[in-house]
């Protein structure tokens, strides 16, 4: 094997584009499958599951790893292929980086004996990937609502990464910002910076005044009985994981333009995503050998 460390990259987006430039530009060698556009010559490019591909140290899925068919997420390609189909062709030893790994996975790379690190789990990766979807949903708003988002009453829900984040911008555009937290402690944090925070408890309080409503809640708190008191002019952005915590059906019955935003910061933002990205492997594979996990 090559003396500098191999990444291959396996399906993905434009993300994985600018990441894999960057990789090259500092040294590692790359090989990719499942890419259309070859332009970098620098990359060792495959079409298929090529058993050259595995030749490497670290192989790197998509983020997240898997499409909503359950296959491994590679829009560029027509194939579907599954987990078990790549699995088998990973050799020993080879480190694996993915994005939100599934009980799917966890146990075929147990079986294998296969470390890996899931990218999700990465507090860094998900501090950084924040900023980008906050600057995507704030985009989405923009597009749908027909009021300026200054002077606007907005409301966020979940006071997390993406909500620290979108407040924080949104505040800076000009808007009225409502923050909903659990926590006395995250209360507290959002009266701190100028927001005004509401409990869940008493969220239905303010909906109906709100212009645009951001859900970073990954389970259902827009429930139809709470959808029902919101303006309906209102525009609903979500933002949490997949189906998103809103009642879209309802949403729609009651006349609430409500869209789901996944994977903004690959659609809005693809080279500063990739940038985070790489930013984040190449820790892991420092972190990787400083453990003796990579071989070679």
């Amino acid at each position: 094997m090559d003396n500098k460390t191999i990444l291959t990259f396996i399906g993905g987006d434009k993300r994985q584009y600018y990441a894999m430039d960057i990789a090259v530009k500092k040294g590692y060698k790359v090989k990719a499958v499942g890419f259309e556009n070859m332009e970098n010559q620098e990359i060792e490019w495959y079409k298929d599951l090529n058993d050259n591909a595995f030749d490497c140290h670290v192989l790197i899925f998509p983020i997240p790893y898997k499409n909503k068919y359950g296959y491994i997420n590679i829009p560029s390609s027509p194939q579907s292929i599954v987990l078990e189909k790549v699995m088998k062709k990973v050799k020993p030893g080879t480190l694996i980086i993915l994005g939100k790994a599934d009980e799917d996975f966890k146990q075929q790379a147990g079986e294998k004996e296969v470390p890996f690190f899931d990218i999700f789990e990465e507090e860094s990766f998900s501090i950084l990937n924040a900023i980008p979807t906050a600057e995507g949903a704030i985009q989405r708003a923009m597009e749908k609502a027909d009021i300026t988002l200054h002077g606007a009453n907005v409301l966020v829900l979940g006071y997390g990464r993406i909500g620290k984040s979108l407040a924080r911008m949104l505040k800076g555009i000009g808007a009225k910002v409502t923050v909903e937290a659990r926590k006395q402690e995250d209360l507290a944090w959002i009266y701190d910076n100028g927001y005004n925070g509401v409990h869940l408890d008493q969220l239905d309080e303010v909906l109906s005044i709100q212009h645009i409503i951001f859900n970073t809640i990954p389970h259902l708190v827009l429930t139809r009985e709470r959808l029902m008191k919101v303006n309906k002019d209102a525009v609903i952005i979500d933002l949490a994981s997949s189906p998103g915590g809103t009642d879209f059906e309802a949403a729609k019955e009651l006349g609430i333009k409500a869209s789901i935003e996944l994977s903004l910061p690959g659609i809005v933002a693809p080279r500063t995503a990739g940038e985070i990205i790489y930013f984040v492997i190449n820790n892991l594979v420092e972190k990787a050998k400083k453990c003796d996990i990579i071989r070679g």
